[in-house]
């Protein structure tokens, strides 16, 4: 009976850190797109945009998945928690995930960096993909000298 207990609770929690997580104000919000094509590796790639601090910085997505056949379009958009320096946000991000997608798919994902970088993403994807295994991304900031300023900032 304990031991049932001892599981039930570490499940509870478990199952609330994430919620509590995204109850905090994200540090940063993210969108990105791009593709991935697979068949028992899978590679996918993309650009996207970090709003960190009222500006924006431009980075690139890449990845490796195992256990996936398929290809499709994906769009992302998200918010990251954890990040106290736009540098932190560039790495390498792991998941474990599954999913199948066909015609139009998507859902929640939640991916972590060796800095402890958070994201918290809402996907979509456009084609015919499945994917079994885990896999990463990593995200590149664009080398620039000077973060573009938002969309609408005056």
């Amino acid at each position: 009976m304990r031991f049932v207990r001892a599981v039930l609770v570490g499940m509870w929690v478990a199952g609330t850190v994430p919620v509590l997580a995204q109850d905090a104000r994200p540090d940063a919000r993210m969108e990105f797109s791009g593709f991935s094509v697979g068949l028992l590796l899978g590679y996918s790639q993309g650009q996207g945009t970090l709003v960190f601090q009222d500006r924006q910085y431009r980075f690139s997505v890449s990845g490796l998945k195992v256990a996936t056949v398929g290809i499709s379009q994906l769009s992302a958009v998200g918010q990251v928690y954890r990040l106290r320096d736009v540098a932190d946000f560039a790495g390498r991000y792991v998941s474990a995930e599954g999913g199948l997608t066909v015609f139009q798919g998507g859902g929640p994902a939640m991916l972590r960096n060796e800095k402890g970088v958070t994201l918290y993403l809402q996907n979509a994807q456009l084609g015919l993909d499945l994917t079994l295994g885990g896999g990463g991304l990593s995200i590149v900031l664009d080398p620039a000298d000077e973060p573009t300023p938002p969309a609408g900032a005056g």
